[in-house]
């Protein structure tokens, strides 16, 4: 006010003056009032200034015309619908004849009942949307189910081919398996032959080894005793090393052996006795002992001389007999190692024939177990592309259950989907004739989660729950018993549901 009337002073006077003249230019209050019954006529005669103070708009049913070319500027954009152009076209039209068909049962549901029902412009509005929105979902489901059971088929085709392919491998490979034991078979006959020679020469050698062996312990035993007694006889040899030992012999033995075995034929008598040449005493007796113990010894000499020669000859025959082993070794490696190749190309090859075996009864068993199933899932693949087909007609009809059906009871519902139904036979537009609703809007573990939510399992509210969960526009539910109260209150907990009654002017009652 102080803007515009500067020089008004600001009484609460003048500041309401001021905001009356503000309502009266700016404040709009639309009045909505149904030409249909007695209500409208009754308020105007109550309230005259509803004619004389108002300007009336007179808002009537669009004309078949109009629907016809607001579903057509909806849809002739809409190119992901799998239709030939005339069943587009027969769409298009049979959208405005549903909503005449509605208006029409609008009022008959009145005068049978006494329950008002409209529709509107928005309801057609909503019928569209909701058709063009549920069809690309049902065709991106049923395509994606088409998919599967293509993959499936596939899959099942490839098993039947791989079998046969199998087979020819298999049967591939078990020539080359029989061609890889013989050869096997052959090599080890040679092996054997091999061994048994290679075992005859081992036997040989073993036994020239043994002799051998035997001398040289003879010798061992002939050298041990022999050094033992040279042993004894060193302290007769230093006694006697510069006489000419091998000068005495058997004859002067015996002639001094009475000498020296005399009482008083010693050291002691010799010095005393001889003086000064008394060591000849000490010296025969040496040469006497060293004679004796060299007579054993020279025997003993000879003999281990003879060992070791015979010892050089047997060690030459033992490394001959070595030699003609290692060769024979050799040639049994050389063919050992030829066997071991073949029993590994055997033991390829039986892998081999056993994976194949194993993978040909696999796909046998998955052809078995599934050759039942081939034949329903080619015709499933085929209905895929039927029910593509009737999708424009299914949608037709669902959608327009979603956007109509709502007010109405069970009955009506009933007969309006058979008069859509006549209306979509006529237009020729495909639909399937063992339709429901409710299996092509929801499927069933939906339903069973809602049946545990609080929601009746009979079809009517199963079918107030697609409206309530499925309609692009919210519903206002009529709900006497509290049936769909609990169920949404139920459905909601998770997401922080806020209940607030009429009654109630500030609070919120939050129920979970």
């Amino acid at each position: 006010m102080k803007r515009q009337y500067p020089r008004r002073p600001p009484t609460p006077e003048n500041l309401y003056d001021f905001f009356l003249s503000r309502v009266r230019r700016n404040l709009h209050v639309v009045l909505c009032f149904s030409p249909v019954g007695e209500k409208f006529r009754n308020r105007a005669l109550k309230f005259p200034g509803l004619i004389s103070g108002c300007t009336v708009d007179w808002f009537q049913r669009w004309p078949r015309d109009a629907l016809v070319a607001v579903s057509h500027h909806f849809l002739s954009q809409y190119q992901d619908l799998r239709c030939s152009e005339d069943i587009k076209q027969s769409v298009v039209v049979t959208m405005g004849t549903f909503q005449d068909l509605v208006a029409e049962k609008c009022a008959e549901y009145f005068e049978r009942f006494r329950r008002q029902t409209f529709v509107t412009p928005k309801s057609y509005l909503s019928f569209i949307d909701s058709f063009k929105i549920i069809y690309a979902e049902k065709v991106a489901h049923v395509g994606m189910l088409a998919e599967r059971m293509k993959t499936g088929l596939c899959k099942l085709m490839e098993a039947e081919q791989s079998v046969s392919q199998l087979s020819e491998e298999l049967l591939v490979k078990e020539q080359e398996l029989a061609v890889a034991s013989q050869k096997a078979d052959e090599v080890l006959q040679e092996v054997t032959s091999k061994a048994q020679a290679a075992e005859k020469v081992k036997q040989q050698v073993q036994k020239v080894k043994d002799k051998a062996q035997l001398i040289v312990d003879e010798i061992e035993a002939d050298k041990v005793v022999a050094e033992s007694k040279l042993e004894a006889a060193k302290p007769a040899l230093k006694a006697a090393e510069a006489a000419l030992q091998d000068s005495i012999t058997e004859e002067v033995v015996e002639l001094l052996t009475p000498y020296l075995e005399m009482d008083d034929y010693n050291m002691e008598s010799a010095k005393r006795i001889c003086g000064n040449v008394a060591g000849l005493c000490s010296w025969t007796q040496a040469m006497a002992d060293f004679f004796a113990i060299n007579k054993e010894v020279l025997p003993l000499k000879a003999n281990l001389t003879l060992q070791e020669a015979r010892l050089v000859v047997a060690q030459a025959e033992l490394a001959k007999a070595q030699e003609q082993l290692d060769a024979k070794q050799q040639e049994l490696d050389a063919v050992q190692a030829l066997y071991d190749a073949a029993m590994k190309e055997k033991q390829d090859l039986e892998d081999d024939a056993q994976a194949c075996r194993c993978k040909m009864a696999n796909a046998k068993a998955l052809i078995d177990g599934l050759g039942g199933e081939k034949v329903r899932w080619t015709e499933s693949s085929a209905g895929f592309q039927t029910q593509i087909k009737h999708l424009v007609g299914d949608v037709l009809l669902s959608t327009g259950f979603l956007s109509y059906a709502g007010p109405f009871n069970q009955e009506f519902r009933s007969l309006l989907l058979e008069l859509w139904k006549k209306e979509m036979e006529e237009k020729l537009i495909p639909f399937s004739p063992d339709l429901n609703v409710i299996g092509l809007l929801v499927d069933n573990a939906t339903v069973s989660e809602w049946n545990l939510q609080g929601l009746p399992s009979d079809d009517l509210s199963i079918q107030n729950g697609i409206v309530v969960t499925k309609a692009s526009r919210y519903p206002l539910l009529i709900d006497p018993q509290g049936q769909g109260k609990t169920w949404i209150q139920n459905r909601e907990r998770d997401q922080q549901l806020q209940v607030r009654m009429d009654e109630e002017k500030s609070s919120l009652a939050q129920k979970t």
